[in-house]
Order: structure tokens, then C-alpha cells, then sequence
């Protein structure tokens, strides 16, 4: 994960023939009209029509792209922003759920004015929260390996790799890991006390006993609302 703080100019480029990116706009601004309008010019667009629409929607164009083929050495570490590795925690941290599954933070509160916190979860084993409401926080979950079922109030609904859900606050939800091995990507916004809840979480040696897990979710601002998922439904 690469994290690209606001004002400071930046590029990319892909280097392969194919490729795929998992990336996030903090706040939207007016990225989606971006996108929107950029798309609708197509690929005949001139450069004063790609310069026009960029005003228009609040970004500056500060100098040219770069080659896929730039022999430039690549900088040891960044001056601006940061890079959190595979398998590695946002400040080299090591957080495992139940003892086993690790939930790294990968962008945390503290880059994001308490806006955004990012996780990476990967889950050795089936299974998952109790039914819990955040009261002041909405989440998203993209699932990058293996299936899971969550539930959302009422609803059910079976989630493969390259699926998203969106969970707003206020509504009873949970989910579980429904096959042996799985990795997910997970949003917190606003960031609340989620980083610290993970935290004490990790230091548990197995599941929680349901006296103690019901103190953890209330001193994180969170509340238990009813059992697991059950792995069969």
C-alpha cells in the first residue's frame, strides 16, 4: 500500500501488460465527476480538453507523466507519504485475531486526521464476529481470497474475492469466514477507537469469553447485539 498525502505532486504508471489497483480518495471531492467526464471524452480526448476538466474538478496538472520503461533508481524510502509491504502493520505492529489470523493496519487515523483506517485481514480459520452495531462508524469489506457470508440487519449475502460491501453505522451486522483461508481489506470511517480495539484484541490468546468481549466492544464504542454467523447458512 502506498499512501500519497494531499498537495504534493505524484504519478504512476503500470509496467505490465495487465494489471489491477485497489485505491482510495479521501475525501471524494470531485473524483467521481473525474472519472465520469474523462470517460465520456474517450481516448481521442486532446490534451486542452483532459487540462480543461482536471480544473474543473481540483487537480492540478504540474508536469508530465512518466515511461513505463524510466530507468530512475527507485528512492529507499518515500520523503512524503509512505508504503506499508505485504504482510507487514503501518507501524510495524503485529496484531493476530484469536491468536492466529493477522489484522494489519495498513493506513491509520493518525495519517488521516482520524478520517480513514485501513486493515488487512487474513483469516486461517472459519468464522467470525458476534452480531455488533457501530453507532458512529460506517464500514467497508472487499474481499481479496476466499468466501464469507455476512449479514447486514435481516439480510444475508455470500461474498467471493473481488466482491465489496458497504456497512453503514447504525445497523446490526457480522460476518464469517466460510472457507479455510481467507484475506479481506477493511474500512473504518471515521477511524473511532478501532485501532486500539484490534489492539487489545490481539492480545487474547483465543476467542474472547463472552463477559470479556462484551467489556472490549463497549469500552471501543461498539455493542454486541446478538451471536456468530453459524457456518452452514
Amino acid at each position: 500500500v502506498i499512501f500519497l498525502p494531499r498537495n504534493i505532486p505524484h504519478t504512476w504508471v503500470q509496467m505490465s501488460d495487465s494489471g489491477k489497483l485497489f485505491y482510495f480518495l479521501q475525501p471524494a471531492g470531485k473524483m467521481e465527476e473525474f472519472f465520469l467526464k474523462m470517460n465520456a471524452l474517450g481516448s481521442k480526448a486532446t490534451a486542452e480538453e483532459r487540462d480543461k476538466i482536471h480544473v474543473e474538478c481540483g487537480i492540478e496538472t504540474v508536469g508530465p507523466g512518466i515511461s513505463a520503461t524510466d530507468q530512475t533508481p527507485p528512492s529507499l524510502s518515500l520523503s512524503n507519504g509512505f508504503i506499508t509491504k505485504s504482510g507487514k502493520g503501518r507501524f510495524g505492529e503485529t496484531t493476530k485475531i484469536n491468536g492466529a489470523n493477522p489484522n494489519d493496519i495498513k493506513i491509520s487515523g493518525q495519517d488521516t486526521g482520524d478520517a480513514l483506517s485501513i486493515f488487512e485481514y487474513t483469516g486461517k480459520e472459519k468464522g467470525g464476529p458476534p452480531l455488533h452495531v457501530h453507532p458512529h462508524q460506517d464500514e467497508v469489506f472487499y474481499v481479496m481470497q476466499g468466501e464469507y457470508l455476512f449479514q447486514l440487519g435481516q439480510d444475508k449475502h455470500r461474498l467471493k474475492s473481488g466482491d465489496m460491501i458497504f456497512l453503514p453505522r447504525g445497523i446490526p451486522h457480522a460476518f464469517a469466514q466460510l472457507t479455510d483461508l481467507g484475506k479481506m481489506l477493511f474500512f473504518f470511517q471515521p477511524s473511532g477507537k478501532m485501532e486500539d480495539f484490534f489492539r487489545a484484541l490481539g492480545k487474547i490468546q483465543g476467542p474472547p469469553a463472552p463477559e470479556q468481549g462484551a467489556k472490549l466492544f463497549e469500552d471501543h464504542d461498539m455493542k454486541i447485539v446478538g451471536p456468530p454467523l453459524q457456518y452452514g447458512e
